[in-house]
């Protein structure tokens, strides 16, 4: 900005110099508005080399930000990448036993799929079974949702909340499977935690699984 006002200044001196009459006696005049002419000249010039400069620092600052946007995006991708794997390890692990322990029946994983309507929401139940285990093993899952309808806590069976035309979900697996359907929740009425329990015919104990409805969507 002031490198602009300086040469405007210059610029009209110059004018006003050379638009004036020459009288002898005005050599030094004549002098002064050559050195002023080429004061602008040179002013003019660094102008436009710093013009270009910026130019370019603008041009590398772009590739650096675009550089440093990928990198970030290349980060996401192999964090997500190496949540995958640690997710399958972990699932394989827990089917073959890995860690010692004879599981039996156990819920994996359950997800809250939200859908186009705020009221009906997809679930995906991962059920599983140490393969050390070898038998088919059967039964259903009774999926009940806890929340709270006009400040009153209130439980919501399968009856309330799933296909009135469809039984509760049945199993019948060796290693792994997994169990869908839809939830159709009620209005003005808010969810807080899924319950699942699974009825194996062949055990005694069911096994109770429960899960707060807001990390369930996070998956």
């Amino acid at each position: 900005m002031v490198t602009i006002t300086v040469a405007a200044i210059l610029l009209f001196i110059v004018w006003q110099i050379a638009g004036a009459r020459i009288v002898p006696g005005t050599e030094e005049l004549q002098e002064q508005v050559r050195l002023l002419s080429t004061d602008l000249e040179s002013m003019s010039g660094r102008m436009k080399r710093m013009q270009a400069r910026q130019v370019v620092l603008e041009q590398e600052t772009e590739v650096l930000r675009q550089a440093n946007r990928l990198l970030r995006e290349h980060e996401s991708e192999r964090q997500a990448e190496l949540g995958r794997l640690r997710g399958e390890l972990d699932f394989y692990g827990r089917l073959a036993g890995t860690g010692g322990a004879l599981s039996g029946l156990d819920l994996y994983r359950a997800e809250v799929i939200p859908t186009g309507s705020d009221r009906v929401f997809q679930f995906v139940l991962t059920l599983t079974q140490n393969i050390r285990r070898a038998s088919i093993i059967s039964g259903k899952a009774r999926i009940d949702v806890e929340g709270t309808m006009g400040d009153r806590p209130v439980t919501l069976h399968w009856s309330q909340v799933g296909d009135k035309d469809e039984p509760e979900p049945a199993f019948r697996f060796k290693y792994f499977q997994q169990l869908e359907g839809y939830l159709t929740l009620p209005e003005n009425f808010s969810p807080t935690r899924l319950l699942v329990t699974l009825e194996a015919s062949d055990r005694k104990t069911p096994v109770t699984r429960n899960f707060n409805w807001g990390e369930l969507q996070n998956y």
